[in-house]
């Protein structure tokens, strides 16, 4: 996954974190609309393979 595209965490509406280095999706995201956070992830990812979505878990609201 070049451009780590299944690695986008959606915080709300239009609203991404995505690990910083990934200009294509990060621009992508920002043509369609989206606020982009942009995370250097060096302590999380190691070569690619891991992101945001990896530092969460689900959540049920009442």
């Amino acid at each position: 996954f070049p451009t780590q595209g299944c690695n986008v965490l959606a915080i709300s509406q239009r609203r991404v974190v995505i690990l910083k280095g990934n200009p294509v999706t990060a621009q992508l995201l920002r043509q369609a609309g989206c606020f982009v956070y942009e995370l250097t992830g060096e302590e999380i990812a190691f070569k690619g393979s891991g992101g945001p979505t990896c530092l969460t878990r689900p959540l049920f609201r009442l």
